[in-house]
């Protein structure tokens, strides 16, 4: 098949924006389905755009007879439209939903919580279904058209333009990286939705690139009319909302009173119902005083928060008889942090009980917005009351830069299942809840401050709050580790609390008068040590292997490598998923769809690529050379995928706010693949077979280098100004950027005599890569992000396998 050697300069600039528009697209995605179908299922994106953009090149590789070489320009035109109108297609599903909430309940229903199902009661399985597997399926392959027909452009030009192919690249990862940063622009003017319209005219202006100049007139006009209705349409959304999003919690709101996205979240207001209000968690059954009105706010689908009116002393009473207020019987006047205040239940309780100075640290900017402006006459503006002083920013960051002591640092049911801003790879990770998160609030808290923590799921989360606890103080040299540890609860709302000093006798006493009075359940003190079950038998062991061995389910310390709080399979349960069991030692929803995603996505690889390989094309997998060829792709696009997820979870801390980790690191890695790529077009192809192995090799030294020097660095600066930080995180990614961009065109090149089996070639890559966005969450749940990355280091290594066995062939 012959290929064109000199695209001009609006094929570099179709192409870039062709990238730009697929990258923002997997990012919405990523945002979209965080709202409507749990957190879990954004993890799916990234698989999503390499599976459609794999089966096209595949489909380019074996009917190439479908794509004439001279008429790649108009054909890379007519498929950026087809992706501008199968993404437009995406945005009127909303449209749909909107005027038809019924049939977005029962295309939704599968994904959400059963408790919250406003129409009927849904199957109440705690497990999913297996006919959930073909409605995954189904869905997979509906989201996966506008990656399919980028996929067919880009194929297509990457092939036909062979000898270009570096300059192609460049501008691909380039348009890719730019993508990163402008969502977040996209979606914070705009919203999630109607962003979907503006990535769809992104898409057209690919097109009218592509479009050769010879071509007819009506070709172009047919552009700027469909150009025009689709921004016509996302500003009508603007301005009447007929296409938003009124699901909440699972449940239709067609009395939303607020919502707003950024670029990590969206944030919806409704109004409490009056049985919610009545049944707050943690609130003492004695209580006989008057309920605050309350709004309910939801982050995404599962992040839930409270906003109380404001009434002064008339409802403070509510907070006092709470079991998160019990610290603060403990304290005279304290000083306090409030990590995640959310709606400001935790700041309410921290007033109601004088404290003399609250510092709330959010990191989602909306509720803040909330709280403080959307509802302020509602909440008394909380967050600018006097007492209280709000810090915008990210938990574990703000205090690893702080120098400041507190008499109470708590964190009550933080969000912990939402889907970070990093692609959503990282699942249920939290930050907050690990050793090395313990020992940052060990370090500032006062002599005889408390760390106190609230988690809604009583015994699995507080358990493995508690072996957290033991691990810190085991670390400490703490001879007497139970005389620092409490655990109380009511209503399924256990408060664990970590005292820096040991608990005196009159504490202890202090606490359980307080649970007598208000019918609190007194799960730990210092005083019961003797008592039967599971909380004083893993204190008495001290948190010993030989205890969390014999436990049924994974509660021991989680770690700031492996930070999966909520995880809790052992890795041989973990794998009997697979065999389908009529049920596991407990279920956990999230866990189970991970495990359908695998199946699905496993299934469609091997019908989509290698199926269709062995029937058509059996002959040329048995050519001299192809194995190595077919390890070489296959060993870069899961290197690829394992060190840039690892990678994300390096800087999460580094970098504060997630949404900079997600720019920052994607951004980086991208653009400087792309300026790679570039590069390794000026080695001389005499030399070729030598260049790319030293490019290995340095790649593989340079990511071991990194695995274990980053954190030096990193810990130095984190004190520093967010955009010095930012830069550093730049120039930190930037060698290796660099040099993750070379090894696929120098490899491409070294293949390929010509342009016939690079669409092979690429869709083999983008198989594994789609394989290896999801083994890497795996791979990093189970055995943590160091792993994760050594095993990406590992996968590098094997590539220098096939590059030293290669032969030129002969002339």
């Amino acid at each position: 098949m012959s290929t064109l050697t000199s695209p001009s300069g609006r094929i570099y600039g179709g192409v870039f924006f062709l990238c730009l528009a697929t990258l923002m697209y997997e990012l919405v995605l990523t945002r979209i389905f965080s709202v409507l179908m749990w957190y879990h299922f954004a993890s799916m994106a990234i698989s999503l755009a390499l599976f459609g953009m794999g089966v096209a090149a595949l489909v380019v590789y074996l009917r190439p007879a479908w794509f004439r070489a001279d008429r790649v320009p108009f054909l890379a035109a007519r498929f950026s439209v087809l992706f501008a109108l199968s993404v437009a297609l995406f945005f009127f599903i909303f449209v749909l939903f909107r005027l038809h909430p019924q049939l977005g309940f029962k295309v939704l229903s599968f994904f959400h919580q059963p408790f919250y199902q406003p129409f009927q009661q849904g199957f109440y399985d705690r497990g999913v279904p297996g006919s959930l597997l073909l409605v995954i399926a189904l869905l997979y392959l509906v989201t996966s058209l506008p990656f399919f027909f980028a996929g067919l452009a880009l194929t297509l030009l990457l092939s036909r333009y062979l000898a270009a192919i570096n300059r192609l690249y460049f501008w691909d990862l380039l348009g890719a990286g730019s993508g990163c940063l402008l969502i977040i622009v996209v979606l914070k003017l705009v919203g999630g939705i109607t962003a979907i319209l503006v990535i769809a005219a992104i898409g057209l202006l690919a097109a009218a690139l592509f479009l050769p100049p010879q071509t007819p007139s009506l070709h172009r006009l047919g552009l700027w009319g469909v150009l025009i209705l689709l921004l016509a349409a996302g500003g009508a959304n603007l301005l009447y909302g007929y296409a938003d999003i009124r699901f909440a919690r699972g449940r239709y709101e067609p009395n939303l009173l607020w919502s707003s996205w950024n670029s990590f979240s969206r944030v919806a207001v409704y109004p409490s119902q009056s049985q919610e209000m009545g049944q707050a968690w943690g609130l003492s059954r004695t209580y006989q005083g008057p309920i605050p009105e309350q709004l309910g706010m939801v982050v995404d689908d599962t992040g839930y928060t409270t906003m109380y009116r404001w009434e002064g002393e008339k409802t403070l009473g509510f907070f006092r008889d709470n079991v998160i207020a019990l610290p603060y019987y403990l304290q005279q006047r304290p000083k306090a942090l409030v990590i995640g205040p959310g709606g400001g239940k935790d700041v309410l309780t921290a007033l109601a009980m004088d404290a003399v100075e609250v510092t709330a640290v959010e990191v989602n900017n909306l509720i803040v917005a909330g709280v403080n402006d959307e509802f302020g006459s509602f909440t008394g503006e909380l967050y600018r009351r006097p007492e209280v002083r709000l810090e915008v920013d990210e938990g574990r960051s703000y205090i690893r830069r702080s120098s400041e002591r507190y008499d109470i640092i708590q964190a009550s049911a933080v969000f912990g299942r939402m889907a970070p801003a990093a692609g959503a790879f990282t699942l249920s990770e939290n930050n907050l809840y690990t050793v090395e998160a313990f020992r940052d609030y060990w370090d500032h808290l006062s002599p005889d401050g408390i760390l106190t923590i609230s988690r809604f799921i009583f015994e699995r989360e507080t358990l493995r709050l508690v072996s957290l606890g033991l691990a810190l103080l085991k670390e400490e040299g703490v001879a007497d580790p139970a005389a620092h540890l409490a655990v109380i609860k009511e209503r399924g709302l256990a408060n664990f609390m970590l005292k820096r000093s040991p608990f005196k006798p009159e504490e202890i006493a202090r606490l359980r008068e307080l649970a007598r009075q208000k019918e609190f359940d007194v799960v730990f003190l210092p005083d019961s040590r003797a008592g039967t079950g599971p909380f004083p038998e893993l204190i008495a062991s001290g948190g010993s292997a030989e205890y969390y061995r014999a436990y049924p389910f994974d509660i021991t310390p989680t770690s700031d490598d492996r930070p999966f709080f909520h995880y809790m399979y052992k890795p041989l349960d973990f794998m009997r998923l697979f065999t389908f069991p009529a049920q596991s030692n407990f279920e956990d929803r999230a866990v189970l769809t991970l495990r359908n995603l695998l199946v699905v996505v496993a299934g469609f690889v091997a019908l989509f690529f290698f199926v269709p390989l062995f029937l058509w094309r059996r002959q040329g997998l048995r050519e001299p050379g192809t194995a190595g060829r077919i390890g070489y792709f296959a060993c870069l696009g899961l290197g690829f995928m394992f060190i840039e997820i690892g990678l994300m979870r390096r800087f999460i801390l580094f970098l504060g706010p997630p949404i900079y980790s997600l720019a920052v690191i994607l951004f980086s890695l991208l653009v400087f693949s792309g300026i790679g790529s570039l590069l390794a077009g000026r080695f001389s192809d005499k030399n070729r077979r030598r260049t790319l192995l030293r490019v290995l090799l340095a790649l593989v030294l340079l990511a071991l280098f990194s695995i274990f020097a980053l954190p030096l660095p990193l810990d130095a600066a984190m004190s520093a100004p967010i955009l010095w930080r930012c830069l550093l995180a730049v120039l930190l990614l930037a060698p290796l950027g660099l040099l993750m961009g070379m090894p696929l065109p120098l490899g491409m090149a070294l293949f390929h005599r010509d342009g016939t089996a690079v669409p092979w070639s690429w869709g083999i890559n983008s198989a594994t890569s789609v394989l290896g966005a999801l083994l890497a969450v795996v791979m990093a749940m189970n055995f943590g992000f160091n792993l994760t990355l050594l095993g990406g280091v590992l996968v590098y290594a094997l590539a220098l396998l096939p590059v030293l066995l290669h032969r030129a062939p002969q002339p």
